[in-house]
């Protein structure tokens, strides 16, 4: 509404005068322009088209620092002629520049005095723009927190609110997105806070929110289309300005009432590529297999205390070490044992080999479907680090999961014959060091 009022009050003056006007904030973005009064000149022109004005067209630098009206002296060479400019000021701040077109320097006092009350109304109105916006930035803040509250009723009522005050259009389609800033950067959060920023810019209003704290931000789109592409581009764009961060992507989903749910899963995404050692770039929920769910378990939920024996021995030879990841790409595909010598880049006796070494130190018998599940998840909670056992890690495997990849490419086959592997040093537990001591 209030730049409607602006653009009112200039195609006002514009009429008494008959002189062409045009409005830009303190950052010449054009904000109203009267129709033309037959003194149209080629700056005119390209401002009307570019929605701006060229800063080199009128010395911007000076421009900012006036506190009167003054006449800007034509200048040829760049289509522009004389100009007479009002600062609109409000209380000393400045808030942007009235235009008028005068080329022969033919504005009376009268005319000089008129265009001065006008811009006196134009810069009350920016301020009260500003203003509003500032509340509106606040309140869409506070409903947005409200919006990922525990309670679903708080979630409910911010939902609500947020629709009834046009601080978002249409919620058919949502999505939401957390980056992350590498915590080693020494960032006060200030890039993430710019970047966000940036990246949202683009995006319409009424169709977005944020929020920053230090080296984490959330972003929520919410649009009457499918959000996918749009979460993406903006993903992206944060990318672009954080080479180093990590963006975790929820879910799409519909209704502000399931932002929540999604920005927990990006939430998941985040922290389930900093498990991984994944680099720096985005993951998205949906891309995560089996560690949608393992992710969510905090990290002290399992006690190694409680691990069997044989399968903690086993878990004690570190994530990267050659048993554990055969077992590891044995069980990623379903038990095929020619698919998993593939990959692994081994002959199949060396992989029969190395299961029935696995089976020797943890007791399980891989034939049987429960403990199948029973391996399987212990060995992917333990690549997460929510296994109970910490061991630093080794050198890096032959093979690499690809639960979060869309495909494997066949790895070149080992020659014939098998490997030879060393017998695997089991440190027990200390428990059992106990009880062989007495």
């Amino acid at each position: 509404m209030t730049v409607e009022r602006v653009q009112e009050v200039a195609e006002a003056l514009a009429s008494r005068l008959r002189r062409s006007v045009a409005v830009d904030d303190h950052t010449l973005q054009l904000i109203a322009v009267s129709p033309d009064y037959d003194d149209a000149d080629p700056a005119r022109v390209w401002s009307v088209l570019h929605r701006r004005t060229r800063p080199e067209d009128v010395d911007y630098a000076t421009l900012r620092t006036l506190d009167v009206p003054t006449r800007v002296a034509p200048r040829p060479e760049l289509g522009l002629l004389a100009r007479f400019v009002v600062p609109l000021r409000y209380r000393g701040s400045l808030f942007g520049f009235l235009w008028l077109i005068d080329r022969d320097d033919s504005l009376t006092p009268a005319e000089q005095a008129d265009a001065g009350d006008a811009a006196e109304a134009i810069a009350a109105l920016l301020h009260q723009r500003l203003v509003v916006r500032d509340r509106d930035r606040a309140l869409a803040t506070h409903l947005f927190d409200l919006l990922l509250d525990p309670s679903p009723t708080e979630r409910a009522g911010a939902a609500a609110e947020l629709l009834t005050h046009g601080l978002i259009e249409d919620d058919a389609h949502v999505g939401v997105l957390v980056v992350r800033h590498d915590r080693h950067s020494g960032s006060d959060g200030t890039e993430v806070r710019a970047a966000v920023h940036q990246a949202c810019r683009p995006l319409a209003p009424g169709t977005w929110l944020s929020s920053t704290h230090r080296l984490r931000g959330t972003v929520l789109l919410a649009q009457r289309r499918p959000v996918e592409e749009t979460l993406r581009t903006t993903a992206a764009a944060l990318l672009d300005a954080l080479p180093e961060a990590r963006v975790g992507l929820g879910a799409p989903t519909q209704g502000l009432g399931a932002a929540a749910a999604a920005q927990r899963q990006a939430s998941v995404a985040l922290s389930v590529g900093e498990s991984l050692g994944r680099a720096p770039g985005v993951l998205s929920f949906q891309e995560l297999g089996p560690y949608a769910l393992l992710g969510q378990l905090p990290a002290d939920l399992i006690s190694n205390d409680l691990l069997p024996l044989g399968l903690f021995n086993l878990l004690r030879l570190g994530a990267e070490h050659e048993l554990l990841v055969t077992l590891e790409a044995f069980l990623d595909n379903a038990g095929d044992k020619q698919r998993a010598a593939q990959l692994l880049a081994v002959h199949r006796s060396t992989l029969y080999h190395r299961l029935d070494r696995i089976e020797r130190i943890s007791g399980l018998d891989l034939s049987d479907g429960q403990h199948r599940l029973l391996a399987h998840l212990a060995v992917k909670l333990h690549r997460l680090g929510r296994s109970g056992v910490d061991l630093p890690a080794a050198a890096p495997p032959t093979y690499r999961p690809s639960v979060l990849a869309s495909r494997r490419a066949p790895a070149a086959r080992a020659p014939a014959g098998p490997a030879r592997v060393a017998p695997a040093r089991v440190a027990p537990r200390p428990e059992q060091v106990r009880h062989d001591a007495g």
